[in-house]
Formats: structure tokens, sequence, C-alpha cells
């Protein structure tokens, strides 16, 4: 259990997310033939990209995001977990969108094909939407699991804390001693100037 709410395995949660959410913006999400009148137009396509842009701004934040969750810090990772979490709201928002009005979504699109304002057609769509919910509740679940398990993983010490500054000793071996030489010498000063 402990492995399964690990940060490296919470993070993989969240990129397949992503990976799937990107997936699903390239794909078909809504098809409209539009009624016959005197100019036959050509059935319209509407992928993700264009029925819910959003997809893919959110899939990049939460790539990045459980990218970073590996060597974050302990806020940080609340703060990434907050992102993710509004990512997958986002994302599950956009699809249901596309399934619950895909007239509404479309309209922009069917526009631009028609130069009309308004048109009636056949309105169909397809299962990736359904998609990108999956996806959005995958980027929501990563959020919830940070949000309980972030407090249990070990902190990651840098060298350049300072507290790992005060605890570091010099080093007694000779060899480290003659490159403490060196150094002094590139710095410009006499290391046999110095009681041993």
């Amino acid at each position: 259990m402990k492995k399964l709410t690990s940060a490296r395995y919470l993070a993989m949660v969240g990129m397949l997310g992503a990976l799937l959410g990107f997936w699903s913006a390239t794909r078909t999400w809504i098809t409209v033939d539009v009624a016959a009148s005197s100019v036959q137009i050509p059935q319209i396509v509407i992928d993700g990209a264009k029925a819910a842009g959003s997809v893919t701004a959110v899939c990049v934040v939460v790539l990045a995001g459980s990218l970073a969750l590996l060597i974050a810090g302990k806020v940080a990772r609340y703060i990434i977990a907050a992102l993710s979490l509004l990512a997958g709201v986002a994302a599950i928002a956009a699809g249901a969108g596309a399934l619950g009005d895909p007239q509404a979504v479309a309209a922009t699109a069917v526009a631009e094909a028609t130069g009309l304002a308004q048109n009636a057609g056949d309105y169909t769509v397809t299962a990736w939407p359904v998609m990108a919910i999956i996806a959005g509740a995958l980027m929501a679940l990563q959020a919830v699991l940070v949000f309980v398990f972030a407090r249990q993983w070990p902190t990651k010490a840098s060298k350049y804390d300072r507290q790992a500054a005060k605890n570091a000793t010099a080093a007694k071996d000779p060899s480290s001693r003659s490159i403490a030489n060196w150094e002094q010498l590139s710095a410009g000063e006499d290391p046999t100037s110095e009681a041993k």
C-alpha cells in the first residue's frame, strides 16, 4: 500500500490522466451533418482541441506538475495537488459540456463552416469526450491522493540548504586536503602559510 501512495506512483497517475487528455483532444468529438440547403455543405468534424481547448491546456499543467511532484518540497506538493484538482475538474466539465450540449460546443465551428450564426443539423457525439472525463477523473484522483499522503513522504535534503551546510564536516583524507590546497592556490592564497 505504501508503494501505491508514493510520490512516484501518484506522479504516474497524473501523467496517465494528462496523456489520456491529450489523446482525447486530438480525436473527433462531434460531427455535424448540416441540414440541406441550396448549397451542399460537407460534414463538419470538430476535434477535442476545437470543442474544448481547455483540455489541452490543463493537461500541460498536470503533466508538468506530475514531473515536479517528484522533486517538490512540502508546500509545493500541496500547490501541485490544488492545480491538478482544478485541472481535473476543468477536463471533466469540458467533456460533460460536449456530451450535454454538443450544439453549443460546436457553434463556432459550424458558424465558420456555414457562415450562419445558427444552423440546423444532426449533431453526433463520439466517445472521446468520455475519455476526457476519465482523464479529468484521474487528474482529480491524483490531487486528492497527494493531499492525503504527501505529509508521509520524506523530504529531500539539498546540499544548498543551511542545515546541510552546517552539518557538513571537513574531509579528513589527504587527497581532499590536497584538492583544498589547489583550490586555495586558484584563489590566490598560499596554503603553506596556515598552520597544519
